[in-house]
């Protein structure tokens, strides 16, 4: 009976073998027991192994192209053959083999054997114990020292992930066992994450076999048998163990505690189901202390994803009652913004600067948003998306939203004089308003939240932060948000447009300030003026007005919207339309 440990990057697996052949290689069983390897380094068909009288080991090389290098450096070349002794050691690729001896395991080992305890969830079927099991009593003393140790796992793991070397200590200070482990699973396999001693040789330490009972019966086992002489190194030398399930909050098995004492010569006392159910006991509170850290993490990445885009009390709210996130489809005032020429800005930064230059303009735009309880939604390039009214309530966020858009141009002075010497002329920012019904959740997924608004308000926001280019004016909203507004503000009619992608009109109006100068007013008077004299048909009257709007302009700074308004009416008077449509039509985004 030969031991074989077979090792490399993907996988570990250890097996006894009784008799006869046994082969090594990257290809399933055919006639012969087989170990598959993971390593494609490592042949088809690469060795075959079978034991040899006086602890020798015959090693046959099947491969026709892979070597087999021993321990002291040599090698068996493809299709030769090797008589070993025992133990050996090969290497094939990137596979470490080794082979030694294997004495026959402990008859506690046996699953006929295997003794349990009642499981700890309700349900199931009870396995009976042996009746000299059941009139065992702890003393005062034990159960005190099960209490503290119990209590020094809870302690634990409310304040950090120490107790799982806490559960680990506890089984062998507690026990009397010589190994302590806490492991848990994931993707089919078993992580060993604490263990006690912390120096402790993993893969010496555990038998896959009982952790592979105690998943599938999701209950506490244990073995009583004892030997009175030390076996080989390996798990052979085990003469007791114990194993209690870890469970998650779905009763299925995250992870295994488990305990196991060596042989050593002289009698040693068997585990009893007293020190089972210390164990299960310790396995729940281990659980639940997993459950406690996974739910924090949980809460914590949560908690910077939501601190992510909205302020911190609206964090805070939101982690209270995250159903507020879920997707519903209400009114809202949704706000772009877009630096203006970022493209040829960049051109003359090395990308270093670029960077931080957008990074440093979206800290401004970001600040007055939040400082006006809005929800940044995305950061798009050189712009950025964000919204009001959504996921609570806000009955003035129209007003919200337009004065955050005042904010955010009244910012750009402080941005320009730490820009104003490596660019050589100042940043400007356009920045589109609307409001409307739109469909708020998140839109991301749940490894990157993104929580924000679909729909065509969303889009024809986007399209009114695109007019501010055509128009020459820095803010715009449209006139849905003008009539949702609680305040008075200096705003003036711009247009109606028809812009690229829908059908149906829009009207337009500039946000000027909060307040309007009388100079400002008596301005945008004379503009609307001109505006309805267009719009009626009537574009020499409104040619005359916006002339004599225009000549006061004596700084030589044009208003934008009097120019394109006085550029079509010159060309109506010019080439008369058979049918006048005054609605402009925007053909860029």
């Amino acid at each position: 009976m030969i031991s074989v440990y077979v090792s490399n990057r993907a996988s570990r697996e250890r097996v006894v073998h009784d008799r006869g052949p046994l082969e090594i290689g990257r290809a399933p069983r055919r006639e012969l027991p087989r170990i598959q390897v993971n390593d494609p380094k490592v042949s088809g068909d690469q060795l075959r192994l079978e034991e040899a009288p006086d602890s020798q080991l015959l090693v046959e090389n099947l491969s026709q192209r892979v070597p087999i290098t021993l321990a002291d450096g040599t090698r068996i070349e493809p299709g030769g053959s090797r008589l070993l002794a025992l133990p050996a050691r090969l290497t094939v690729g990137e596979t470490l083999i080794e082979i030694e001896p294997a004495q026959p395991r402990p008859a506690a080992f046996a699953a006929g054997v295997l003794n349990t305890i009642a499981p700890p969830l309700a349900g199931g079927v009870d396995r009976t114990l042996p009746p000299q099991f059941l009139d065992e009593e702890p003393s005062a003393t034990e159960l005190a020292r099960w209490f503290e140790s119990l209590i020094a796992v809870q302690r634990s793991a409310a304040s950090s992930f120490d107790f799982l070397a806490e559960a680990a200590h506890a089984l062998v200070d507690l026990i009397g066992l010589d190994v302590g482990l806490v492991l848990l699973r994931r993707e089919d396999d078993w992580f060993p994450i604490a263990t006690h001693p912390p120096d402790l040789e993993l893969s010496e330490s555990y038998s896959q076999t009982i952790l592979e009972t105690v998943l599938k019966e999701r209950r506490t086992f244990f073995s009583t048998g004892s030997a009175s002489a030390p076996s080989s190194s390996s798990l052979d030398r085990v003469a007791s163990v114990v194993a209690s399930p870890i469970l998650g909050e779905d009763t299925e098995v995250m992870g295994v505690l488990y305990g196991a004492r060596w042989l050593r010569v002289g009698a040693r006392p068997p585990l009893r189901p007293l020190d089972a159910q210390l164990t299960q006991v310790l396995a729940s509170a281990v659980a639940a202390g997993l459950a406690r850290h996974y739910s924090e993490l949980e809460a914590t990445r949560q908690r910077i994803q939501f601190e992510q885009f909205f302020t911190a009390d609206l964090a805070e709210h939101l982690d209270r009652d995250p159903a507020l996130l879920d997707g519903r489809e209400r009114e809202i005032t949704v706000l772009f913004a877009d630096i203006r020429g970022f493209s040829a800005l960049s051109e003359r930064l090395p990308p270093r600067q670029t960077c931080e230059l957008i990074r440093d303009a979206m800290e401004q735009l970001t600040r007055r948003i939040r400082d006006h309880q809005g929800v940044v939604v995305d950061y798009i390039g050189d712009g950025l998306l964000a919204m009001w009214n959504a996921p609570l309530d806000q009955p003035d966020h129209a007003d919200l939203a337009c004065l955050a858009a005042l904010a955010m141009r009244d910012s750009l002075p402080e941005l320009n004089r730490r820009w104003r010497e490596l660019l050589g002329h100042p940043i400007d920012v356009g920045i589109g308003i609307n409001t409307g019904l739109a469909l708020v959740g998140n839109v991301g997924s749940r490894a990157k939240f993104k929580y924000g608004p679909l729909g065509h308000a969303v889009n024809l926001a986007s399209r009114v932060e695109g007019a501010t280019k055509q128009l020459g004016v820095n803010v715009l909203m449209t006139g849905a948000t003008r009539q949702r507004l609680s305040r008075t503000m200096a705003i003036r009619r711009v247009c109606r447009v028809r812009v690229l992608g829908m059908a149906e009109e829009a009207e337009l109006h500039e946000l000027h300030a909060e307040q309007a100068t009388p100079e400002w007013t008596l301005r945008r008077d004379a503009y609307e003026a001109a505006l309805d004299l267009y719009e009626a048909g009537r574009w020499s009257e409104a040619c005359h007005r916006l002339f004599l709007l225009l000549a006061g302009s004596g700084d030589g700074r044009y208003d934008g919207p009097s120019l394109t308004l006085l550029g079509r009416s010159v060309e109506c008077l010019k080439s008369p339309p058979a049918r006048f449509d005054p609605i402009i039509e925007l053909r860029v985004k």
